[in-house]
């Protein structure tokens, strides 16, 4: 599968939208290298969208099965933004903001939903990262797996805490003498699907799907 940043002759097969800017784009990118299906093209707008965070983020949906043809959508959204339920707590937003569900399942901590957006039949992939609380913890589980380097999660998870994880992260590979697109690339299937559980069970389902 391709990932990309910018519309250009063909219309994408899938979008996706985020409420954390572009800071997930290469790991999305080198994922998506891993799985077959070079005919399908995700769109990545990592400029262009109103900066929403969260739940909110979702309000974007109703702007493009109208205006770009797109029928399939990818959510990706922080774990730290839901206590609970996430699954119904995504539900419930898109209710309140007049969206349709007709029917929904779990994908590992991910969910499929088929929704109805006026008279526009949308197929919602929702994949929540970390699943605790951001994608750096999924990032740390595969330096565990593929470099055998431990960084240490423990912790109250306010902003010191995500800031000190970024910078262990960043300097583990450095150390390494490597990336993040690096290490997907050479990483190993299963270590790739226990690291990154959720983005991995949709893109699995994305990768069969016709």
């Amino acid at each position: 599968m391709k990932l990309v940043r910018e519309l250009k002759m063909s219309n994408p097969f899938y979008l996706i939208i985020t409420g954390d800017g572009s800071g997930d784009f290469k790991t999305f990118e080198a994922l998506c290298e891993k799985y077959n299906g070079h005919h399908k093209t995700l769109w990545f707008p990592v400029l262009g969208l109103k900066k929403k965070t969260g739940l909110s983020a979702l309000d974007s949906i109703k702007d493009f099965p109208g205006d770009f043809g797109i029928n399939s959508i990818i959510y990706v959204v922080d774990g730290e933004f839901f206590n609970g339920d996430a699954m119904k707590q995504i539900e419930d937003y898109l209710i309140a903001i007049g969206i349709k569900i007709t029917y929904s399942e779990l994908i590992q901590e991910a969910f499929l939903m088929n929704c109805i957006i006026g008279s526009h039949k949308i197929i919602l992939y929702c994949i929540i990262l970390g699943p605790r609380t951001f994608i750096e913890e999924e990032l740390a589980r595969l330096i565990q797996f593929e470099l055998n380097i431990t960084i240490d999660l423990l912790g109250e998870r306010d902003h010191n805490w995500k800031m000190r994880v970024k910078s262990d992260i960043d300097r583990i590979l450095d150390e390494n003498h490597t990336n993040i697109k690096k290490l997907i690339r050479i990483a190993r299937r299963n270590n790739l699907e226990k690291a990154f559980p959720n983005i991995c069970a949709v893109f699995g389902k994305i990768e069969m799907d016709c």
